[in-house]
């Protein structure tokens, strides 16, 4: 086999290849013995048909024909590896010679992995994202633990912004009752500050409103109710039974005892300062190493093969197509209910494909300068960390990902793990947690 590369663009390359007349040939003998297989002719077993009268019956195109599909995916894998090929994407042969007797000729343009001159990232500063924990925090922490052991009094008084009431709605349309709006001893908080656009006659009207207090008034329904309702006028009976209000506990040692199994209020006020240093870290070490990348990334000019942007971006496109599904709805339903276009998501998704791809190829090439290894160690905590992403058990993750289909998506993940690895060892940190904070 003879081979030879030209270079046609920056990921592209095109790769001509001529194959031994007695390779074609046993090629092509192999191909029409699978479709004697398959041929009934008279006076011959099947299988056993002559390639000659073969030919005859099918035609000796249909034979070539089947030869070349059959052949030239391997020629051309063959001729690939032997020049040293790092293919991206699938290959667009252009056949020139491919009979019995004769070199094939044919060539195979195909996109490639494009080469990266790598910046001096050791000398790169990158600031580490905010890690320390602030006293607002701790005091949000302990509000949302207030809220949650947080009673509602009945309280003698008409109801004000964030108060509760306990109400029971009817509702009639010409004359007849509307089921769907129609609801026994609901409690409805009154907005705190209710936006005048999305208020509704509801919440205005419960400000003010006493236990025993009956309210009467017509609104116009949301499209919640469907397209049957949605639109109507509908004039609305609300009884308010109780006005209540929330009332929070004291911020003292017997909230401590109540809420937690610490005796105090420091003791727990300390607790929640350690769970949420812990979780401030674990968020700010990974989002060190997506700025990391970044940061690299922005020193890097890279051509970006286009088989493997539209690979990302199908994969993107499905991802959002089952979470559309998840909830009912058809993609450009689910691009309208987050207050989007067809057109304008599928832009965006590009160009995180794009920028996904990009990141992909300056990691990649990182690696390999920094000479990364993929040791068996490393594939298996990659599927144990996936796993516990995931919430699968490791045994049940580890037969999937090891799959001969799968592997080297595993592979992938675990080089560029340690890749960036290698960066964030590299790059100067600034404002990084002391080592005790950080392990």
């Amino acid at each position: 086999m003879k081979t030879t590369v030209e270079r046609v663009d920056d990921t592209t390359v095109k790769l001509s290849v001529t194959v031994e007349a007695d390779r074609v040939t046993q090629v092509i003998d192999e191909a029409a013995r699978r479709l004697a297989a398959d041929v009934k002719v008279p006076g011959f077993r099947p299988g056993r048909v002559p390639r000659r009268v073969l030919e005859s019956r099918l035609g000796t195109a249909t034979v070539l024909q089947e030869a070349a599909r059959a052949a030239l995916p391997a020629f051309y894998a063959e001729a690939a590896e032997a020049e040293a090929l790092d293919v991206v994407g699938p290959p667009r042969f252009d056949v020139e010679t491919f009979e019995d007797g004769r070199d094939a000729e044919f060539a195979a343009t195909v996109e490639v992995r494009p080469e990266i001159d790598l910046p001096d990232y050791g000398a790169l500063q990158v600031a580490h994202p905010e890690w320390e924990v602030t006293d607002e925090e701790v005091a949000a922490q302990l509000a949302e633990l207030q809220e949650r052991f947080a009673e509602l009094e009945a309280v003698e008084r008409p109801a004000a912004p964030g108060d509760y009431a306990v109400v029971t709605i009817t509702g009639e349309r010409d004359g007849e009752p509307v089921d769907e709006v129609a609801v026994d001893h609901l409690l409805y908080q009154v907005p705190v500050e209710p936006d005048a656009e999305a208020a509704s006659e509801l919440d205005r009207r419960l400000v003010g409103a006493e236990a025993g207090t009956t309210l009467s008034f017509s609104d116009t329904l949301g499209p919640d109710y469907g397209a049957e309702l949605a639109g109507a006028e509908v004039d609305f009976t609300v009884v308010v039974s109780e006005v209540k209000v929330k009332r929070l506990p004291e911020l003292d040692d017997d909230f401590a005892l109540t809420a937690s199994e610490f005796d105090t209020i420091d003791e727990l006020r300390d607790d929640l300062r350690a769970q949420l240093r812990e979780r401030k870290l674990a968020y700010a070490r990974a989002a060190l190493r997506g700025r990391v990348v970044e940061a690299v990334c922005d020193l890097v000019d890279v051509a970006l093969p286009q088989s493997l942007v539209d690979e990302e971006q199908r994969f993107r496109l499905n991802r959002l197509g089952h979470e559309a599904g998840q909830y009912g709805l058809s993609l450009e339903d689910y691009f309208a209910a987050a207050g989007t276009t067809a057109e304008a998501a599928l832009a965006d998704l590009a160009e995180q494909a794009r920028h996904t791809v990009k990141a992909q190829l300056v990691v990649d090439a990182v690696g390999r300068e920094a000479g990364v290894a993929v040791t068996n160690d490393d594939l298996a905590a990659e599927i144990a960390r996936q796993a516990a992403r995931l919430g699968r058990p490791v045994e049940e993750l580890a037969e999937f990902m090891t799959h001969p289909d799968r592997i080297g998506a595993l592979f992938s993940d675990a080089f560029r793990r340690k890749a960036i690895d290698h960066l964030v060892a590299a790059v100067q940190v600034l404002s990084a947690p002391p080592d005790d904070e950080a392990a």
